[in-house]
């Protein structure tokens, strides 16, 4: 084939049809802190249960209880082309001005799926928006319907037309999340599944169910070469502050509190050669007789009959069947699939190498796939430090080879407090987070570190959990704790120098910050307020990828709590 002119050409390289998107500025990632002052308004008079916009902040988009999208010229408005009244600012800081210059509106239709459709109804049926998504240059939108239809709209080219919709879900669908190359979407709906939808098909490639609560949260997962570590269930939670084993059956090997293999102390200790409980030398039977007691001194109680007979030959099986266990106990390093070597199971933090002296390795096996978990219920023992699950949580990992990605990984969050992390290649979760014990079952929202090597989750006991990945996703490393009287945290947002959360309760924004250290003695508040938003529930934080603005939603998404119904634009300014 000739080419007459100069035609563009499709790049070879993987990210060649990626659209463009802008970078983080590069003082926002060297930040020690940053000053977020809250400089627009745009009253909605309902509930805003989404927003979304693109990635050069041109356009904005919010979607509402009332049935209707809204959008708004964010450059107008951040150049104040717009001001707010007096009787509009009175609610609000002195810092907030700006009015919203909103540029159009239309409404979110409820299909009907009758082929053909009827024609004869001259209403139209309105659907609350639960949740949006938008090409990078605004050619088409998709937005959640009530009944589970995703709409998809056109925005630069007769505006709000609804071109077609996308139909599998059973009910509302409260996330949209659009992939990079914004060829595929993810969505969850209140129907508890997750649908990875083809856009240039319109059809699903591949349906997540779980067996949760209501999906609340979607979030790709940063691109990061940290495995994501495969917990199997819930952790079994205990009475006490410590777990033991001591119903369990008597380890082959032994093991020190230390984590060594002791040999030869699975043994009970030996009984006095008279076998006597008052400490005489009577080595008669109980009731008098002149048993054999050097051949079974405890067992000669009540005569050498059948059943001592069957109980010994029993009890000759199990400890023979015992000491066949603790011959194969060293070699099993090659069943049920791939162990990593030693040298993998070293203290990333401290920097200790766990290579031995070949002398010192050939005379202490290894016991980390033979015995059971050390910390057992994710407690640790009360002969073990503070630090035994954490060190024994590095131990779950998956394989090197499989480099997680923001493409084939991402986590969801369910109304019911728990976590998945999927991978779009596997039909079931990778990973499960349930709610520590004392916390109540609820999640609205949750999000990823920049590095994607930590989770966060805000929780309705006005606290945040942060998971992980290399100490384990079993329980939380850190639970950060607001006043009581902040009320839940509805919204969490990361934010690009990894040291700082913008977390959103009932009361106000707080930014959080993560290195600040707690316990001790004249510690300073872990946080600083954000003003703004006051007694309301937050749906959402949108961040834009410069971290140069800043929004924040009221409303409830559906669910229970009030809110202040207004959009809030906020400058992020770094320190």
């Amino acid at each position: 084939m000739r080419l007459a002119s100069a035609s563009p050409r499709r790049s070879v390289t993987p990210n060649g049809n990626l659209p463009l998107h802008p970078t983080v500025r590069s003082e926002a990632l060297t930040a020690s802190s940053y000053d977020i002052v809250p400089t627009i308004a745009a009253p909605h008079s309902t509930s805003i249960n989404t927003i979304t916009a693109t990635p050069d902040m041109r356009w904005v988009f919010s979607g509402g209880a009332d049935g209707y999208i809204r959008k708004f010229n964010w450059v107008d408005t951040a150049n104040a082309k717009l001001m707010l009244t007096v009787a509009q600012r009175h609610p609000f800081v002195d810092s907030v001005t700006k009015a919203g210059v909103l540029l159009s509106y239309w409404e979110n239709e409820e299909t009907s799926d009758r082929t053909p459709p009827s024609t004869n109804d001259d209403s139209i049926s309105l659907s609350p928006v639960y949740s949006l998504a938008v090409h990078h240059q605004a050619l088409w939108l998709l937005s959640g319907t009530e009944s589970g239809a995703i709409n998809l709209q056109t925005v630069r080219h007769q505006e709000g037309h609804r071109i077609t919709s996308l139909r599998k879900h059973t009910s509302a669908v409260s996330v949209l999340s659009l992939a990079q190359d914004e060829k595929s979407v993810l969505s969850g709906s209140w129907d508890k599944t997750i649908n990875d939808w083809d856009l240039n098909v319109g059809q699903v490639r591949r349906r997540f169910e779980t067996s949760g609560g209501q999906i609340s949260a979607i979030e790709q997962r940063p691109l990061s070469t940290l495995p994501v570590p495969e917990e199997a269930g819930p952790p079994l939670y205990s009475n006490g502050t410590f777990s033991s084993n001591n119903d369990a059956k008597p380890l082959t090997n032994g093991v020190l509190t230390n984590g060594v293999p002791a040999a030869g102390q699975d043994e009970d200790a030996p009984g006095a050669e008279d076998d006597s409980l008052f400490g005489d030398n009577d080595n008669d039977s109980l009731f008098g007789g002149n048993g054999d007691t050097a051949a079974n001194p405890s067992g000669a109680a009540f005569g050498d009959d059948e059943d001592d007979e069957f109980s010994r030959a029993i009890a000759n099986e199990i400890r023979h069947a015992e000491e066949q266990d603790a011959q194969g106990d060293v070699d099993m390093t090659d069943v049920g699939g791939p162990v990593q070597p030693l040298d993998m199971l070293q203290d990333n933090e401290n920097g200790v190498p766990a290579a031995a002296p070949a002398e010192q390795n050939a005379t202490v096996p290894s016991v980390t796939a033979t015995q059971p978990d050390v910390s057992m219920n994710g407690l640790p023992h009360a002969e073990e430090g503070a630090d035994a699950g954490a060190s024994v949580s590095n131990t779950f990992s998956s394989q090197d080879d499989s480099i997680p990605s923001s493409d084939t990984t991402f986590l969801d969050a369910s109304i019911d407090g728990t976590l998945r992390v999927w991978d779009r290649r596997q039909p079931n979760p990778i990973a499960r987070i349930v709610p520590p014990r004392g916390t109540p079952p609820w999640c609205m929202n949750a999000c990823w570190s920049p590095d994607g090597n930590y989770i966060y989750a805000g929780r309705r006991n006005g606290t945040v959990d942060e998971y992980s990945l290399q100490k384990g996703l079993r329980e939380p490393s850190r639970t950060f704790r607001f006043p009581s009287v902040s009320g839940a945290v509805s919204a969490v947002r990361a934010m690009p120098n990894g040291k700082h959360l913008v977390c959103a309760s009932y009361d106000i924004l707080r930014l959080y910050d993560l290195k600040e250290q707690e316990g001790t003695k004249h510690a300073a508040v872990p946080y600083t307020i954000v003003p703004g938003h006051r007694t309301g529930v937050i749906s959402q934080l949108y961040l834009d990828p410069t971290c140069t603005f800043m929004i924040s939603t009221g409303g409830n998404r559906g669910w229970e709590g009030s809110s202040t119904e207004v959009l809030l634009g906020y400058e992020v300014h770094s320190l």
